[in-house]
């Protein structure tokens, strides 16, 4: 990635705008659009805000904070500027048949909720891009029984944030990308750790749920690791 700062006059990169289900097909109208949005700040329920701070806006559209990517547009994001996502970072404490402590190098090992799509090779962290005015990302609510929904939402206001910022993730591009929220719900407890399986969806064909021992092997997206690395930090236990 190539910073901002560094003067590249022929700097002149592809534009990708890709079909999605919820943008449709993209229309050039809708660029012309974009750029009437209140970038850097909130535009009705849109949240054009950066946790990195004030973005610069160019010919109407936002520039990656962070440099170029070699591709102009949305891309295959939602919208232009920041794309908000919230990962829930779900854990608890590895333990033998007896109930005793797993450990390595004389710290406690941890597992992690993972969940893998059919269509995905790897488990990646449950979560996903927050719609407007939403408090969990529909993804991670398909996952819960109904009814839960308000309970778990104080477990996420308890929670531990481990990390807010910029995803380095391969859909980024130059005017749209990826900021994310972790917070790290620690079930310290087996009644606790019961409750929450107990209002989980069971996985079916589509969707496939496991707790995961989290170390630096953790078969994950590389964009997911650090966040993992810093719940391990968070809690003093093994990576």
């Amino acid at each position: 990635m190539l910073s901002l700062q560094v003067d590249f006059p022929n700097y002149n990169p592809p534009l990708y705008n890709a079909e999605r289900y919820d943008r449709g097909m993209y229309d050039p109208a809708q660029e012309m659009e974009q750029k009437k949005r209140k970038y850097n700040g909130l535009d009705g329920l849109l949240d054009f805000r950066s946790c990195l701070g004030t973005y610069q806006v160019e010919n109407g559209l936002p520039l990656n904070p962070m440099g170029r990517t070699g591709l102009q547009g949305v891309g295959s994001l939602r919208w232009f500027g920041p794309n908000h996502s919230l990962h829930p970072v779900l854990t608890r404490w590895s333990t033998n048949k007896s109930g005793a402590a797993n450990k390595k190098m004389s710290r406690r090992m941890l597992e992690v909720l993972v969940v893998k799509l059919r269509r995905n090779e790897l488990w990646a962290l449950p979560g996903g891009t927050l719609d407007p005015g939403e408090q969990l990302p529909l993804k991670f609510q398909s996952l819960l029984k109904r009814g839960y929904l308000s309970e778990f939402l104080a477990l996420l206001g308890a929670g531990k944030e481990v990390f807010h910022g910029y995803l380095d993730d391969p859909r980024n591009t130059d005017n749209a990308w990826i900021e994310t929220l972790a917070i790290n719900i620690h079930f310290d407890t087996k009644e606790s750790n019961d409750l929450f399986l107990k209002n989980l969806k069971e996985s079916d064909f589509e969707v496939s749920l496991r707790w995961q021992l989290l170390d630096h092997k953790i078969p994950l997206y590389a964009n997911e690791k650090e966040i993992l690395q810093r719940t391990a930090e968070h809690h003093n236990a093994n990576y």
